[in-house]
C-alpha cells in the first residue's frame, strides 16, 4: 500500500543498520512518502544509524540505544556512546527482557537499561522501550525518572496499559502483527488515537504474513487502526503523522 498524497507516514521503530542495503530501504520509504525512525541495539551500530540520518535529513531520525540481547557485552559506562547520544535525535531501543539474561535489580540488563534511562532523562530526548515480559519492572524504573517523550514499542503489557496511557506524553506502537494478533487488536482499540504510533520493527519478518516485513507494511497498519477508529485512512494518516511529530519534538 502506498502513502500517496496522505499526511507522512511514519515507521516509528525501525532497524535500517540491520539491513545488508538501508540505503535501498530509505530510498523505498521516500516513495511511499514516508519516514523512518532507525533505532540501534548495539554500540556497533550507532556511528553508522548517525551517519544514516546525516545522509538523509529529511527522511530519518536517529535514535541510538544498547538492547537488553546485548547487556552480557556492554559496559554500563557507555562512554564511546555520550558523543553520539548528544547528536542523535533519541535513545533506543534500551530496555528489559528476560528471553536474554536476568533482569533482577543487580543484573547487567538493570544496570545497562538504567543507564541509558539516564541518558534520556538528562538530554530531554525522546526514548523508546522494549519491556517483552518485564513490562512492569520496566515501568516501575521509569516512574524514577523525568522523562520527555517514551514510547512503549510493541508494547503487549495488557493489564498493565492503563498505567501507561496515564503517563504524560507516552506512546504506543503496532506493527504488523497487529494485522492477525487478537491480543494487540485488543490492546489498540483500548488505546487513545492520540497516543499510538505504527512500527514496522524491520527486517523482522512476519511468518503469519507471508514472511513479509519492513517499512511497507506501515501503510497496513495504519489501514487497520483506522478501522479500529473508525476513520478514513487520510484522517488516520494525519493523526499518525501529528502523533510522530509530538513524539518527535
Amino acid at each position: 500500500m502506498d502513502s500517496g498524497g496522505l499526511a507522512p507516514l511514519w515507521d516509528a521503530h525501525v532497524h535500517l543498520p540491520a539491513y545488508a542495503e538501508p540505503g535501498e530501504v530509505v530510498a523505498g520509504a521516500c516513495l511511499r512518502g514516508m519516514r523512518l525512525v532507525s533505532v540501534s541495539v548495539s554500540p556497533a551500530e550507532a556511528a553508522p544509524n548517525l551517519r544514516l540520518r546525516d545522509n538523509n535529513p529529511d527522511a530519518v531520525k536517529c535514535f541510538i540505544g544498547v538492547h537488553p540481547s546485548e547487556a552480557a557485552s556492554t559496559p554500563v559506562g557507555l562512554d564511546e556512546l555520550s558523543p553520539l547520544w548528544e547528536a542523535a535525535d533519541g535513545v533506543g531501543e534500551v530496555g528489559l527482557d528476560p528471553k536474554y539474561s536476568e533482569v533482577s535489580a543487580r543484573s547487567a540488563q538493570m544496570g545497562l537499561f538504567k543507564a541509558q534511562v539516564e541518558v534520556a532523562a538528562r538530554l530531554k530526548k525522546p526514548l523508546q522501550v522494549h519491556s517483552r515480559d518485564a513490562e512492569e519492572t520496566c515501568l516501575d524504573v521509569l516512574d524514577g525518572y523525568s522523562l520527555g517523550p517514551l514510547l512503549m514499542h510493541w508494547f503487549e503489557g495488557e493489564e498493565l496499559l492503563e498505567r501507561v496511557l496515564s503517563r504524560q506524553r507516552t506512546f504506543v506502537s503496532f506493527g504488523p502483527a497487529i494485522l492477525y494478533s487478537k491480543k494487540l487488536l485488543r490492546i489498540a482499540k483500548r488505546c487513545p488515537p492520540e497516543a499510538v504510533l505504527a512500527e514496522s520493527d524491520g527486517p523482522v519478518a512476519f511468518a503469519a504474513l507471508g514472511g513479509a516485513g519492513g517499512p511497507g507494511l506501515v501503510p497496513s497498519v495504519a489501514f487497520r487502526l483506522a478501522e479500529l477508529w473508525g476513520k478514513s485512512l487520510d484522517e488516520a494518516f494525519l493523526q499518525l503523522s501529528l502523533n510522530s511529530k509530538g513524539y518527535l519534538g
